[in-house]
């Protein structure tokens, strides 16, 4: 006979997995790999993987246009405006200030023994004071993806409202996905978006990308297996044509010209979120995998502790001169550093869903339960 914990446990599960599409749960999962990757060199400084340093700006072309790119698949403007934008805050903001415990945590290090935080090699931080500020402003590096879809996704909903049922809605909406993609990459490249608090010009690369995957989201859906792989070839090839300009084309001193410099960025970030969103369709169903991809709010919320934990863990075993010299080494080591923060994450969800659901943006798991067990009494009937 099942504990009670258990029966909690499944019963979350199923009321959870019930009405997903299981291939966006398993480009979520590649997606969280991804950032896994991108951070694997920390946000300052990498002594520990320099030969990995290409590969990483390439995954950085995508990963999180990706993400938006899939939340756009999931996103549900026809409710009310009040119900949208509760649970919207609920399921982002608070999560922002949840997880950024851990940048308090940094700012105590930094306040009483400075010298671990500079074995982070995570960047140069500032007072304890301005840190706080960073938080309160909603200017958290690593977090900043919640604001910014919050953001986003506001602004969708009132196009969305706005457009209606006009003939010209998706026209209107490829318009504005594609203009609020340039501005993003001509803000990033001037950097100013950093001066803005909360995350508002960030929210262009949401309301881009989000957009883009709401428009194309009934179609991606549909595609038979054939279709699926004209799009991973297509996507693929059309992804390294534009990786490549993007390598070689000058972002600084172009005055206007930035708005061209941005376009190869912006068409690497699309195609590269559509080659990875068409391997996902493909890939078997690895249990794994989905599981990262039903959990990424607390991978992502706990990808900047985890990796800091697992890069301790395995470099105080493995000397880091020897990793660093040789690139087989930091591929391997780099997968093992993955796999340690993966299972700091997959420890750590069940505990965070069952006893601080409300600062992770889920359900209370005794609501879900009695749900279950009134809509199991109704069909029993």
């Amino acid at each position: 006979m099942k504990s009670q914990t258990q029966t909690e446990s499944l019963t979350y599960e199923q009321t959870h997995q019930s009405c997903r599409i299981l291939w966006i749960d398993i480009a979520k999962g590649i997606a969280m790999l991804l950032v896994f990757y991108g951070h694997l060199g920390g946000a300052g400084d990498n002594p520990w993987f320099p030969n990995l340093t290409g590969s990483i700006w390439i995954v950085y072309l995508f990963h999180m246009p990706l993400f938006f790119v899939l939340s756009g698949f999931t996103f549900n403007p026809n409710k009310d405006f009040r119900v949208f934008f509760v649970s919207r805050f609920k399921r982002l903001v608070i999560p922002y200030f949840f997880f950024s415990i851990y940048a308090l945590g940094k700012i105590l290090l930094l306040i009483v023994a400075p010298s671990v935080v500079e074995g982070f090699h995570a960047g140069a931080m500032g007072t304890p004071l301005s840190e706080i500020g960073n938080i309160l402003l909603g200017n958290t590096n690593g977090l900043w993806f919640f604001l910014a879809l919050f953001w986003g996704e506001l602004a969708l909903y009132g196009v969305h409202k706005l457009a209606g049922h006009s003939t010209h809605r998706h026209l209107l909406l490829a318009g504005i996905s594609s203009l609020s993609g340039m501005i993003w990459f001509v803000v990033s490249f001037l950097g100013i978006y950093k001066f803005v608090p909360f995350q508002l010009l960030h929210a262009t690369e949401a309301i881009a990308f989000v957009g883009l995957g709401w428009l194309l989201s009934h179609r991606i859906k549909t595609l038979s297996a054939q279709e699926t792989m004209y799009l991973l070839v297509g996507s693929t090839a059309a992804f390294i044509v534009f990786g490549i300009i993007s390598r070689h084309t000058e972002t600084h001193d172009v005055g206007w010209w930035v708005f061209l410099a941005a376009l190869p960025y912006f068409c690497a970030a699309v195609f590269g979120s559509m080659m990875t969103i068409a391997i996902a369709q493909l890939l078997p169903s690895w249990r794994w995998l989905t599981y990262i991809g039903r959990n990424t709010m607390t991978f992502y919320g706990l990808n900047g502790l985890s990796m800091a934990i697992a890069r301790k863990l395995v470099f105080m075993l493995v000397p880091v001169p020897l990793v660093a010299a040789h690139i087989a080494f930091q591929i391997i080591i780099g997968i093992l550093v993955i796999t340690v923060a993966c299972l700091i994450c997959t420890a750590a969800t069940p505990i965070l869903n069952r006893w601080c659901w409300w600062g992770i943006g889920t359900s209370n798991p005794r609501d879900i339960r009695l749900s279950a067990q009134r809509a199991a009494s109704s069909n029993g009937k």
